[in-house]
């Protein structure tokens, strides 16, 4: 798999599929079928996309490939040219009536899979997609195009979903999707009409799961009932701003919808509501016309805020996008001003770390050794913690990895 965690969400049903269906999942040197979802969010995503499609097939050349995704959607003729690639479907319901239609045509009405009773879900925390799709049409993103507008899943078959998981032994969810602060707007350009809160405010009320973690949101989706439900402590204490750069006029020829002033509030408003909160972002850097000063716009913003983690990503062309009809950053200057960045929030990361060292912080453990805190803190430590569990504990600088 590449790509995001809607990418994740999408192959976790692949699996709960084959768990249904006693399906085995098993390595790819063994397998009839792979399954390979694809991302197109940048050029380097392309190119992973299809070299994992190539890896695959050279390691078991009698498996079938089953390609789909957003890059295999945006780029259909490309990928039908690639010879490795046995079945392209644009989409996961497509995925999943193939493989119905595999399994009611073999004997029996099975697919031909081994039987295995423990085909489970892998993962220490269940990621739920409550929306997908966007409308905003940023002027660098293909994703509007890759998946289509804004649906947002109704509010009971999310509750379902979460109870579901409860049962099966999960204790944190990730609620996921293109745009989750658009939940239940009819198009995302209309902030005003979110039900994220409410819809937060009904999986508080209706499930008993322990944590509910919080996937990338924008800013102009923060509100006043926004912000008085994210300080119930069976939320996770991390946001994932979508910030993408800290400098307005960058931001406008983006056609992001908010200013450097909003995320500042907003930045302002978390911490003082919920101590020890851990704000993250994706920031691009060489964006089309960038200039040293806009540049220095957002080095400036991250030491501001002093943000717990920032991924740097050096814009990539993507075709059929406003921002790649503009005049581009060269490559070199790209690299330059996201190694410098980098550092930058390196040095951020390190110094929220450090603030938090002697605080309590909740724990899930994704095994018997590592864990995750609701701050977003990686820890290690000695053996005996049971996967998926949540526990309270003092950070210690003997804990902490990352």
């Amino acid at each position: 798999m590449t790509g995001c965690k809607n990418n994740r969400y999408e192959l976790d049903q692949v699996i709960l599929w084959c768990a249904k269906n006693n399906a085995e999942i098993t390595d790819e040197d063994e397998a009839d079928f792979c399954i390979i979802n694809t991302c197109t969010v940048t050029h380097v995503a392309d190119k992973k996309s299809r070299q994992l499609i190539r890896k695959t097939k050279n390691a078991n050349p009698k498996l079938k490939t089953i390609v789909f995704g957003c890059a295999a959607r945006m780029q259909k003729g490309a990928f039908e040219k690639i010879g490795e690639v046995d079945y392209l479907l644009p989409d996961l319901p497509a995925v999943i009536r193939f493989l119905d239609h595999q399994r009611s045509q073999s004997p029996g009405g099975r697919a031909g899979f081994p039987t295995r009773d423990d085909a489970i879900m892998p993962r220490s925390r269940a990621l739920v997609q409550i929306q997908d799709g966007c409308d905003n049409y940023c002027a660098y993103c293909i994703i509007v195009a890759a998946r289509g507008r804004s649906k947002s899943r109704p509010a009971d078959e999310i509750i379902a979903e979460i109870n579901q998981h409860i049962k099966n032994g999960f204790n944190e969810v990730v609620l996921t999707g293109i745009n989750i602060g658009a939940y239940g707007c009819s198009v995302t350009t209309k902030p005003k009409e979110s039900k994220f809160a409410d819809l937060l405010k009904d999986i508080l009320k209706k499930t008993d799961i322990q944590k509910i973690r919080i996937s990338s949101m924008g800013p102009k989706y923060f509100n006043e009932p926004i912000y008085k439900v994210l300080t119930n402590p069976r939320i996770c204490r991390h946001i994932h701003l979508s910030v993408q750069s800290g400098s307005d006029s960058v931001l406008k020829r983006m056609r992001r919808q908010y200013t450097v002033k909003q995320m500042d509030e907003i930045i302002e408003r978390l911490k003082k509501d919920i101590p020890g909160i851990a704000i993250t972002t994706d920031i691009i850097v060489g964006f089309p016309e960038e200039t040293d000063a806009e540049f220095q716009e957002t080095l400036d913003f991250v030491k501001r805020h002093q943000l717990a983690k920032v991924h740097v990503f050096p814009y990539s062309i993507r075709q059929n996008t406003l921002a790649a009809k503009m005049k581009q950053v060269p490559d070199d200057v790209k690299k330059k001003r996201a190694k410098i960045l980098q550092k930058v929030a390196d040095d951020c990361r390190q110094k929220f770390i450090k603030s938090q060292i002697g605080s309590k912080v909740s724990i899930l453990w994704e095994s018997s050794t590592k864990g995750l805190t609701d701050n977003y803190i990686r820890i290690k430590e000695k053996g005996g913690c049971k996967v998926r569990s949540i526990t309270i504990k003092k950070l210690s600088k003997r804990i902490v990895i990352a």
